[in-house]
């Protein structure tokens, strides 16, 4: 079996002036999930080609006619298999250690890639609302949710005020748009100086202090990105 990656799993590291001027590694670390298989693809008898072996090697299987390729594996910090839960996904992938940065100064981002279908959405924020106000239950809730309950939680043991704001854009088609804008989003500029870094100018910040008030904001922002695909869809086909 041939394997690459990282032989300690250890994430990139590189450096950065950190909030105080002296200078920290930027840690980046990958944590694949493998998506479960449907219903649709196991009647048709398809067969995984990922599988999760330990806790930090992922192995890709070719199901070729014989002699067949050898597996190829490759390690990371973690690696989650389809039956892992909503709470070992944000446990794997270090969410309270980036928290406890940010509360520090520094910068920190957690975000999902990959093809369509396989749980982006998912992982972030849980399944899709089943209905107008009904919440998504708590074990199916994602990272964005439970990374909001674990801040407002900690905030309130720092023995020192703290004001929260949050901001909500998308980033499609290499524009920014404002999802809490209070008009129709539209695309914003993206500046750099040395105090700020990059940032998005004109963004709306709306300070909260509940949780509540923060998934209201949540869903404020879904709403708009749901009008805009609405939108385009008209305009693609009308």
């Amino acid at each position: 079996m041939e394997e690459r990656g990282s032989p300690d799993g250890d994430p990139a590291r590189s450096h950065e002036q950190g909030p105080e001027g002296r200078e920290t590694p930027i840690q980046c670390s990958l944590v694949p999930r493998v998506r479960p298989m449907s219903a649709a693809e196991l009647r048709r008898g398809e067969q995984s080609a990922l599988h999760c072996s330990g806790s930090r090697t992922l192995q890709v299987r070719k199901h070729l006619p014989p002699p067949p390729p050898p597996d190829v594996a490759f390690r990371f910090g973690a690696v989650l298999d389809g039956a892992r839960t909503q709470e070992d996904v944000f446990r794997a992938c270090g969410v309270r250690r980036l928290g406890e940065l940010a509360l520090r100064g520094f910068s920190c981002t957690v975000f999902t890639f990959g093809q369509t279908g396989s749980g982006k959405t998912y992982t972030l924020t849980g399944p899709p609302p089943q209905g107008e106000g009904v919440p998504v239950p708590p074990g199916l809730a994602g990272i964005m949710q439970r990374t909001f309950a674990w801040l407002l939680d900690r905030v309130q043991h720092l023995g020192t005020p703290v004001t929260l704001r949050a901001s909500y854009l998308e980033i499609y088609n290499e524009q920014v748009q404002d999802l809490l804008s209070l008009g129709s989003p539209r695309p914003l500029p993206v500046r750099w100086n040395k105090t700020r870094g990059f940032y998005v100018e004109q963004l709306r910040l709306v300070e909260f202090g509940s949780l509540e008030a923060l998934m209201e904001l949540l869903q404020m922002g879904e709403l708009w990105d749901a009008r805009e695909v609405i939108s385009q869809a008209f305009t693609e086909w009308g």
